[in-house]
């Protein structure tokens, strides 16, 4: 039986949509390109943009374009602290900067999209320019094809029923057991990428710790190696 009925708060859903949306923008960004990406009008987008700033969320610059407040990254932290992330995972992470001297990321699904949640940058001069809060496809990433490997067929079929490009059974299939997933210019030209699974226990949403390197210094059998070492290791610990 199932529990009762709520009702969502539709106003709320739609501000959170904004903030998600300013999330994604690298930059501040007018109210006209936050209506574009969200196709709503630019009416409403304003005001809700209005009510982020009045809470704490949003801050407006001189040329009235809107971007996220430090507030976002306060809550980013505890989320990181409460999962248990920052505890487990973030030594991982630097562990696996510190050996391959590449960029070194960790990764959730977020609904269509790969989301990156935490990223420790090379020293090379030439690197990979991902950020914290920048989304990938789910099926040109290696990070993406994990998580695909992750998830059960219901929500594969969800995500293949909303629009979402997939790769077949036998790839996903492969990418288990092998324990990791690779990609060569195909999320972007010249970058080229390996990541493995990880999670902090059965009922934790799945996880992504990828590294990534221009690929004319990417060294395929390598960065395997040694991404697998790293997830022994975290797992050991």
């Amino acid at each position: 039986m199932s529990g009762p009925r709520v009702r969502l708060i539709q106003s709320t859903l739609r501000c959170l949509e904004v903030l998600d949306a300013l999330a994604a923008c690298a930059e501040p960004v007018s109210v006209s390109e936050l209506a574009r990406r969200l196709g709503g009008q630019r009416g409403t987008v304003y005001q809700q943009l209005q009510t982020l700033m009045c809470a704490g969320w949003a801050r407006q610059t001189a040329d009235a374009r809107y971007y996220l407040s430090l507030r976002a990254l306060r809550v980013g932290k505890a989320a990181l602290a409460q999962a248990g992330l920052a505890e487990r995972l973030l030594p991982a992470l630097q562990e696996l900067a510190d050996r391959t001297g590449e960029a070194a990321a960790l990764a959730v699904l977020d609904g269509k999209d790969v989301l990156i949640i935490q990223r420790i940058e090379s020293p090379q001069l030439v690197r990979a320019e991902i950020r914290v809060g920048s989304r990938m496809p789910l099926l040109t990433s290696a990070s993406g094809l994990v998580l695909l490997a992750q998830v059960g067929p219901e929500q594969l079929a969800r995500l293949g029923a909303d629009g979402v490009q997939l790769p077949g059974p036998h790839v996903l299939g492969e990418i288990r057991r092998r324990g990791f997933a690779v990609q060569r210019d195909e999320y972007q030209l010249g970058l080229s990428s390996v990541a493995v699974p990880v999670s902090l226990g059965l009922d934790e949403e799945p996880l992504a710790l990828s590294m990534a390197a221009p690929t004319e210094r990417f060294d395929e059998a390598r960065s395997v190696a040694l991404m697998l070492k790293v997830r022994e290791d975290f797992y050991q610990a």
